[in-house]
């Protein structure tokens, strides 16, 4: 398999693991399409540069896809930092319910 094509499937299943868990631990479904509407943004330009890179082989360095594979890389760090907050959050609410 092509070294880009697992990189760019490696970082697609990276930038969708927060959303998973965001999706997961929030019940409302308007929120729900929001955040559908931030993984797209989110995973978009590495799927576009991605492919437009595997269909044209280009002799130069491709500044863009790089630029893309660094944008979602910090862009799913910064979802996951998210998801970890909103989890911890629900925990401390529903021990602090218990009690």
């Amino acid at each position: 398999m092509n070294k880009l094509l697992t990189l760019t499937i490696a970082s697609e299943i990276f930038l969708l693991l927060p959303f998973s868990i965001i999706f997961f631990t929030n019940k409302k479904t308007k929120k729900n399409i929001l955040l559908l509407l931030f993984l797209i943004i989110g995973g978009g330009p590495l799927l576009y540069l991605a492919i437009d890179d595997l269909n044209n082989h280009y002799i130069d360095a491709n500044i863009g896809l790089g630029l893309a594979f660094m944008f979602t890389w910090v862009y799913a760090l910064i979802a996951l930092i998210i998801a970890i907050i909103l989890v911890v959050r629900k925990k401390r609410k529903n021990n602090s319910s218990k009690e």
